[in-house]
């Protein structure tokens, strides 16, 4: 508490020992030979500082005093950091002495060690000194001079240091969070909001004057045209990410058209900011930029309230914050608004607010796709569960086809023979038991096909011959005619659910067999081997029924995917299949087609 207090005498000491005056004068293109030190110059006011984008020079004129007898420093500094030459003379007499040259079009030099080009003056006491700063520049013509004792100034700098070092700390760690992210989730608004937030961040540097210092002090050229080469990108990757993030392209066509046009505009104008002068590469950029976020803001909106888009809730208010920003700045500099902390970093605080809000959008947006995707596969197994019902029942059928008939001609027989009064009962008997015996095997038919429909409760070891030995009972006689070979290895087994296991052995045999039918294959035959890996074992289940065509091959996973005719295939069987392979099995299911020949690749990690 007491060294604070001893700081703030001393500032307020400080300031009383001296005092200054500024006053500007604009020297327009057409009047060059002016004796400066003769001008009319008029009063300065730093809340009207900022006069736009001209082609004038403009001087200040500041007067310095030191009125006790101590010695007093100043340091005179801009805080906007995008002025091309800012050539400072002292008056010593009638003259004019260059005493330093600054710009972001000169190789970087300052007094300090922020970005604000500075100027250390020490006064003796008693002593007055005149300055005169020539400024020249093509973006806007922003002179904000700030005049400050050293204490003041130390302040000062520390206080900028520290507020940017937490500003870009947080915004370069949402960006390593949403980086993360996108390689987790692999969803392309994530890689189009990574490359917009890394455009960002070398932007906002950029516009403060730290990437001058830290990045290419000693390009100039690189420092002028980075500022709205990467506004201009920023712009271009921005209506991308809208156009994906929203789904315009499948919601909205006018809206999708719009957004494209756009689109190129941006692109036409970020090619551009590299050849034309930079006055006019601003003008362009910063206008179509501004134009952008407004036909953003409106995409939103009519996203939101016309389309339904839940996921434009945040977008809106994204937007909205940075706009926001953007016009506060544009108030300040024409006065309308005060000059302070706020209002001078409105554009930084609006785009960290909309760079949040996007994160806050991806993650709900996530989130939705989540919630509809787990409803998704909810019903996908049910109806695979369905599909698999049918295809059981019509397996049952087919398998119960020969014992009924077997059946129907031992009770025909049984019923001829108790014509007669001399029948053999032996023989009787004898057919009554072969009944029996087929009648006890369509029994058995039932219960193998109501185990498999049996969830597993828990995980259980159980052996590959086991559970391919249950696939081809339930396949029964489809499969008299095809030639089954079984991996060498019959000690290999598996801990996880079997049902679930032969579940998925079904379905990929039944696809074998449906190949069979369809291609009318000769010499039929299901070769099924195992290989052991570093990681789990891979199980592959190869076919000789005529192949995968190059153009189906991608999408033979995909739900309601089918190569079969409506009424022979729904098209879930082989995605169940998969995702119970992922999410059940710890493991990957695979597929490749060679020739004729098909190979599903089960690749598990739970294995005895």
């Amino acid at each position: 508490g007491g060294k604070m207090m001893k700081v703030f005498l001393l500032m307020l000491f400080s300031v009383m020992l001296s005092a200054h005056e500024i006053e500007y004068y604009e020297q327009s293109v057409d009047n060059k030979d002016i004796n400066i030190t003769q001008a009319s110059f008029l009063p300065y006011d730093a809340k009207h500082s900022n006069f736009g984008f001209t082609k004038s020079t403009y001087w200040l004129k500041v007067e310095l005093e030191n009125r006790e007898a101590l010695e007093v420093r100043e340091v005179l500094h801009f805080p906007y950091t995008l002025l091309d030459y800012i050539d400072i003379y002292e008056l010593e007499g009638d003259t004019l002495t260059l005493r330093r040259e600054y710009g972001d079009l000169r190789i970087y030099s300052n007094d300090s060690h922020i970005p604000d080009p500075s100027f250390k003056i020490t006064l003796k006491p008693h002593e007055k000194r005149s300055y005169f700063f020539k400024i020249k520049t093509q973006g806007s013509m922003n002179l904000e001079l700030l005049i400050k004792n050293d204490n003041e100034f130390i302040l000062y700098s520390l206080e900028k240091i520290t507020v940017f070092s937490f500003y870009f700390g947080a915004v370069i760690i949402m960006l390593i969070y949403n980086m993360v992210l996108y390689l987790y989730i692999k969803d392309r608004s994530y890689l189009y909001y990574m490359l917009f937030h890394m455009n960002y961040i070398i932007f906002a540097l950029s516009l403060n004057g730290f990437s001058f210092i830290y990045f290419w002090p000693d390009s100039p050229w690189i420092n002028s045209y980075a500022v709205v080469f990467l506004m201009s990108l920023g712009s271009t990757l921005a209506v991308v990410f809208t156009i994906d993030f929203l789904d315009i392209k499948g919601s909205s066509s006018r809206l999708y058209l719009i957004l494209r046009t756009l689109f190129y505009a941006n692109i036409l104008v970020t090619f551009l900011t590299l050849v034309l002068s930079y006055y006019h590469s601003s003008l362009l950029a910063s206008l179509l930029s501004i134009v952008s976020i407004i036909i953003i803001i409106g995409s939103s909106i009519y996203s939101y309230f016309t389309l339904k888009n839940q996921n434009a809730k945040f977008f809106i208010f994204a937007w909205g914050t940075l706009l926001m920003g953007i016009f506060i700045i544009h108030f300040r500099n024409m006065g309308l608004l005060e000059v302070n902390f706020f209002t001078s970093h409105s554009p930084l605080i609006g785009a960290f607010i909309e760079l949040t809000l996007l994160s806050l959008a991806l993650a709900y947006r996530y989130n939705i796709q989540q919630e509809e995707l787990a409803a998704k596969d909810v019903v996908l197994h049910k109806q695979s569960r369905l599909a698999s019902m049918g295809e059981m029942i019509a397996n049952i059928a087919h398998q119960w086809r020969q014992p009924l008939n077997r059946v129907n001609i031992a009770l025909a027989v049984i019923k001829e023979i108790s014509k007669d009064e001399t029948a053999d009962k032996a023989l009787i008997e004898k057919k009554i038991n072969y009944c029996e015996e087929n009648i006890a095997y369509m029994s058995e038919t039932i219960d193998d096909f109501s185990d498999f429909f049996k969830p597993d409760k828990m995980r259980t070891n159980f052996k590959l011959c086991d559970a391919l030995d249950k696939v081809f009972t339930l396949v029964g006689s489809r499969v008299q005619d095809v030639k089954i070979t079984y991996p060498e290895d019959k000690s290999i087994g598996f801990y996880g659910f079997e049902n679930e296991y032969v579940q998925v052995l079904l379905v990929i045999v039944e696809n074998a067999l449906d190949s069979f039918v369809s291609s009318s294959t000769k010499n039929s035959a299901i070769n099924i081997s195992t290989r052991r890996e570093k990681e789990g074992i891979s199980l592959m289940i190869e076919d000789n029924g005529g192949g995968i065509s190059s153009e189906n091959i991608d999408y033979i996973f995909d739900p309601y995917f089918t190569t079969k005719f409506k009424k022979e295939g729904t098209g879930i069987g082989l995605y169940m299949a998969k995702m119970l392979v992922e999410n059940s099995m710890n493991g990957e299911l695979s597929v490749e087609s060679k020739g004729i020949v098909t190979i599903f690749k089960i690749r598990t990690r739970d294995f005895t």
